[in-house]
């Protein structure tokens, strides 16, 4: 499919409209002010022209193309090299990973299989290696104890007024993917079918409670009544009662309070929770200590995985060549180990964050620089390039892209039509295409190629939907909010969900690639809750820069409502997102478990990045996170 453009006076840009498009022409006079400085060190030929600027043809004149360029003014990167001084041991690596494994592993499993353990005890303290990030070592164990406990739920929870049990039983039997009804709570509603006010004494169980009611489905309004009760109950514990409740255990309720421990990194709610355990009386010291011992095991690995891809960044040399980009590569990381904290993932979390890192510069160069014909003539390329899967009958050709020289099946495109391209755009297309070459090589020998062409697939797509984007905003058309989410939900987190499945090398490739291209509804999902949230942080910046299809303007034009008004009625419309999650969660067949727990992982931290702001942008505001998680070790 070709896009191309097409000048109108006037013109709606529905999904019915879209294609209605021609050839972007290239003339030989008009120059873009894209100075050549900034597109040094790369192998793609520039043609310059006279005060040393790179040629863009153009149908406009230089000005008139200029004065549609949406400048964005992103902050450099605060990290740099650091990470390639941090200095790695890997005597204290092999120490670690030795006293794990020989001297921690046993006696923990020992704990946990105790034949002096209830069915209640047992799943406390499966909720409690769940909550100190150590759950991945016992999954045989849990399964086992599970399995036999699950079976038995119903006389369980007729044994049971213990708000926090029940609590924490609902919580472990649904993300270990057990359907527990919700009517178990019902038993702590009174006459009047509110909750009792007389439980706000109990407040472990209500922390718990408000902790469980994020795992509820569409249909169960008790979890959305548990929310808002525990909520204002533990607010003002937090508040005018705070002398009533110990430190630590004030500072982890303003902590759920802020995020909730589902709409958080799983690592990060891990160090936040180890750091209050440490200062319960009651606590388990082999268990406190095979945890410590664990987080800083998964940091070393997190360490060594941000020397490789600092490095790997720093050779691509992108932020000085498009100096117009968020440099982000630490951040990046951030988010891909979101849907893998376990250092088992080590390759899946770097392959994540290269294609994350490039598909940002795309992003980037769609939203925050290029102009619509110089957008239209990259898409058009991306489009032309069939595949990175042999197919049978129809040849290769050799591309040279920076280092590489990448196989790329073709069909139709003669590749001298790239050096119409202007330069800068030659140098992001050729960094996704180096990228996407770099790890077909890594995961050919792993029998990964299948999903690797889902990958390719989903950002042929991407990048037709911010044409579509480009395309609106450029004309300061606001399209409905309904016609904005068609193209809004291909541009959010269901390509983040596919780039994951890459290195899942312990789940059936055919068997995801056929579940993710039915377009099942848990992505249609994530791509909803990412769309919203990330449009209501990035509303005020993305205006400034004529960025005007987006949801909540959409939203607010197509309504007449305020930004107030449109950010509640848009929030309730995320939690609904939230909610189809975890019903898809709990009945999806097709696939195994590790695949569902991926996906939902990709939900957990778009509070992070987007609640309040933009934190993907504003990345000063993520400093203390990535320091807890990647600098500093938890002390022994």
């Amino acid at each position: 499919m070709s896009f191309l453009l097409q000048k109108k006076t006037r013109m709606s840009f529905g999904p019915k409209n879209l294609l209605n498009v021609h050839r972007v022409l290239h003339l030989k006079t008009n120059v873009s002010l894209f100075p050549s400085r900034w597109v040094y060190k790369h192998n793609l030929s520039v043609k310059p022209a006279k005060h040393h600027l790179v040629c863009v043809r153009v149908t406009q004149s230089g000005d008139d193309l200029e004065r549609t360029r949406p400048l964005a003014h992103f902050s450099p990167t605060i990290w740099g090299d650091h990470f390639l001084s941090v200095p790695l041991d890997v005597a204290e690596f092999n120490n670690l990973s030795r006293e794990i494994e020989v001297t921690m592993k046993p006696k923990v499993r020992d704990i946990l299989m105790s034949f002096k353990n209830g069915d209640s005890e047992s799943i406390r303290l499966i909720h409690l290696l769940m909550n100190l990030g150590v759950a991945y070592h016992f999954e045989t164990e849990i399964d086992e104890i599970l399995n036999k406990t699950f079976g038995n739920v119903e006389d369980m929870i007729a044994q049971q007024d213990d708000l926090e049990i029940i609590s924490t039983m609902f919580e472990v039997f649904r993300l270990r993917g057990y359907y527990m009804s919700c009517d178990a709570f019902n038993r702590f509603k009174g006459e009047d079918g509110n909750f009792k006010e007389s439980l706000a004494e109990d407040i472990r169980g209500m922390l718990q409670l408000y902790q469980a009611a994020h795992l509820g489905t569409p249909s169960e309004d008790i979890m959305d009544e548990a929310l808002i009760f525990t909520r204002h109950h533990l607010e003002s514990l937090t508040g005018n009662h705070a002398a009533i409740v110990s430190p630590h255990l004030s500072t982890h309720i303003k902590t759920a309070l802020s995020r909730a421990r589902y709409h958080n990194l799983e690592i990060l709610a891990t160090r936040e929770y180890i750091s209050f355990y440490d200062q319960e009386e009651d606590h388990k010291e082999t268990l406190l200590k095979f945890a410590k011992l664990n987080f800083n095991y998964c940091q070393l690995h997190y360490i060594q995985e941000l020397k490789y891809l600092t490095k790997w960044w720093k050779d691509l040399d992108l932020a000085s060549k498009l100096p117009y980009i968020r440099d982000r590569i630490v951040e990046v990381f951030l988010g891909a180990l979101t849907m893998y904290f376990e250092p088992r993932y080590s390759l899946g979390r770097t392959t994540v964050a290269k294609i994350t890192a490039v598909a940002t510069v795309f992003n980037d160069t769609c939203d925050a620089y290029g102009t619509l014909p110089e957008v239209t003539s990259l898409v058009d390329a991306f489009q032309r390039f069939l595949s990175l899967i042999p197919i049978p009958s129809i040849p290769f050709i050799n591309l040279r892209v920076g280092k590489l020289t990448c196989n790329f099946l073709l069909s139709r495109w003669d590749l001298g039509g790239t050096e119409k391209l202007p330069s800068y755009i030659r140098i992001v297309f050729g960094s996704v295409f180096e990228t996407l070459e770099e790890i077909k090589q890594e995961m050919r020998p792993r029998g990964r190629s299948r999903i690797l062409q889902v990958v390719v697939d989903e950002m042929k797509k991407l990048a037709r939907a911010y044409l579509a984007l480009s395309k609106w905003s450029r004309e300061s058309h606001v399209p409905t909010f309904e016609e904005y989410m068609e193209f809004g939900m291909q541009t959010s987190m269901d390509h983040f969900a596919a780039y994951s499945f890459i290195a899942m090398e312990d789940c059936d490739e055919t068997q995801m690639c056929e579940w993710y291209n039915s377009k099942p509804k848990m992505m249609e999902a994530l791509n909803g809750v990412f769309r919203i949230k990330n449009d209501i942080s990035g509303y005020e910046q993305e205006m400034k820069r004529g960025e005007v299809a987006r949801g909540l303007n959409c939203y607010m034009k197509q309504h007449g409502v305020t930004k107030e008004e449109a950010v509640e009625e848009l929030n309730k419309i995320a939690t609904d997102y939230y909610r189809i999650i975890m019903e898809e969660f709990l009945t999806t067949t097709a696939v195994p478990r590790p695949v569902l727990v991926r996906c939902l992982n990709v939900s957990r931290p778009i509070d992070l990045f987007y609640k309040g702001s933009d934190r993907f942008v504003n990345h000063v505001e993520l400093k203390e996170v990535i320091t807890s998680l990647f600098i500093h070790p938890i002390p022994l």
